[in-house]
């Protein structure tokens, strides 16, 4: 149990610095963007996953402050956004078809295999009525619509 909260604490530590170390400063309003389109889809997903019971996080970082949010914050609102952010601004959009499908497989195969480890080897996510395919697709398809948006956004602003 300790090795799980020190876990999600170094989620949010790491978070913080790899956002601190690799969003440039003047692309900070388009990762806040980013960040608010991209929690616009995966809230009312994470809860509607954990209310249905296919998914639960027994393990919290702060349990007493987090009595009705039993969704998992630091993938939710941190790791997740985080990568979907990166993962935007460095899309290759010169490079060939092939090329920028294998970069989504990746980066949600990335994203996946945090899951799955942390499912396997910890207490932090246990699956239900859930696998390890489903979370790879919803993460595509997350990525999918974050690349849409954005690419709409800076097409505005262009």
């Amino acid at each position: 149990m300790v090795v799980d909260r020190f876990i999600l604490a170094s989620i949010l530590v790491i978070s913080i610095i790899i956002a601190w170390r690799f969003i440039p400063k003047e692309k900070a309003r388009d990762a806040f963007i980013l960040y608010l389109v991209i929690q616009f889809i995966t809230w009312p997903t994470g809860l509607l996953v954990v209310e249905m019971k296919w998914i639960e996080y027994p393990i919290q970082l702060l349990p007493d402050d987090n009595h009705d949010y039993k969704s998992s914050i630091y993938f939710e609102f941190f790791l997740f956004p985080l990568t979907a952010i990166l993962f935007n601004f460095h899309y290759p959009e010169t490079k060939k078809l092939l090329f920028q499908v294998l970069y989504y497989l990746l980066i949600a195969g990335f994203f996946t295999a945090i899951e799955f480890m942390l499912e396997r080897y910890t207490k932090l996510v246990e699956y239900h009525q859930w696998q390890w395919y489903w979370s790879y697709s919803s993460v595509i398809f997350v990525l999918f619509l974050s690349h849409i948006y954005y690419q709409w956004f800076k097409k505005g602003l262009g």
